[in-house]
């Protein structure tokens, strides 16, 4: 799994740092920064060097409800995170509040974990900052799954995301459109990432998905096709999905697409496309999606394994 450097998050130099070796590492200690889950690795760090007058950001990791891990003084440098726990504690905080633990973000800390226990050859100690210290850190949430032993096998969970339109599109004669989707309703994982665009599902993941749009100004008749694809991040390459065919209908034709399983690879995200084969121009004046979608477990053990 990668780690993102502290050149990457223009962290400050520290003033100091000591260093203290693999047979001191006995502990696994869970924070929370009790802060918005949007926050800055750079503004902890700011508060920790020019609030508390700390050498550095006090904790060794962080990880946001993104599942992200960022450097923070790393394995092997005491932290400021755990009064008499920082030369025997390594301290990894998630960034947010009690309630914000994702899935996402607890697969990072637990990987962290087994890295921790890989390096110091024998398993660390699991605790919540509560453990050692009169504080509500880690936050209720997020203490229950350490104290539960940090269950790593969260992949059968799937996130869940749901999306509707809140702007009608049009529909041209012979053209694929791609549905944006305005509202968002439930996306904890922060697959729709791009709030009010195409994409519902981020890979890597497996999913499934049901698509439900209602359209406008056809003649009876008039055929209609639906499919999922995948667009890669880094352009406009797709990969297209199932097609499924429709009869346009008197009045409002409604088109539900369902996709029962596939599999998103790296840098892609799936999008939904309706076209018709029509003369007229026609509305899509409605429309959800309604997705669950599994991270690819090997995936993260590949990265476990590099």
């Amino acid at each position: 799994m990668d780690i993102i450097s502290r050149a990457e998050w223009d962290a400050r130099a520290p003033r100091s740092r000591i260093k203290v070796s693999w047979s001191k590492r006995t502990e696994f200690v869970v924070h929370y920064s009790e802060g918005p889950a949007d926050q800055s690795v750079r503004s902890i760090q700011d508060f920790h060097m020019d609030g508390r007058g700390w050498a550095d950001i006090g904790y060794n990791f962080l990880v946001d409800v993104s599942g992200r891990i960022y450097a923070g003084r790393g394995w092997l440098v005491v932290g400021a995170h755990a009064p008499d726990h920082n030369t025997s504690g390594i301290g990894v905080c998630m960034i947010g509040r009690d309630g914000d633990a994702t899935a996402a973000a607890k697969r990072s800390i637990r990987w962290l974990y087994d890295e921790a226990g890989r390096r110091a050859d024998r398993k660390l100690k699991k605790l919540g900052h509560r453990d050692v210290y009169a504080t509500s850190c880690p936050g209720d949430e997020l203490y229950a799954w350490v104290r539960a032993g940090m269950p790593a096998d969260l992949y059968d969970l799937p996130d869940y995301v749901s999306v509707s339109m809140d702007t009608a599109q049009s529909l041209p004669p012979n053209t694929w459109v791609t549905i944006d989707w305005g509202r968002e309703h439930s996306d904890r994982e922060h697959h729709h990432r791009d709030a009010g665009g195409p994409s519902f599902v981020e890979g890597p993941a497996r999913y499934a998905f049901t698509a439900n749009v209602q359209v406008d100004g056809l003649t009876p008749g008039t055929g209609l096709r639906a499919r999922a694809i995948e667009h890669a991040d880094s352009g406009g390459d797709i990969a297209g999905g199932p097609i499924a065919d429709y009869l346009a209908t008197k009045g409002s034709t409604f088109v539900h697409y369902s996709l029962p399983a596939d599999t998103v690879g790296d840098g892609y995200r799936v999008r939904f496309q309706v076209i018709h084969h029509g003369t007229e121009a026609a509305r899509i004046t409605a429309g959800t999606v309604k997705a669950l979608t599994w991270p690819t477990k090997g995936a993260v053990q590949a990265a476990r394994a590099a």
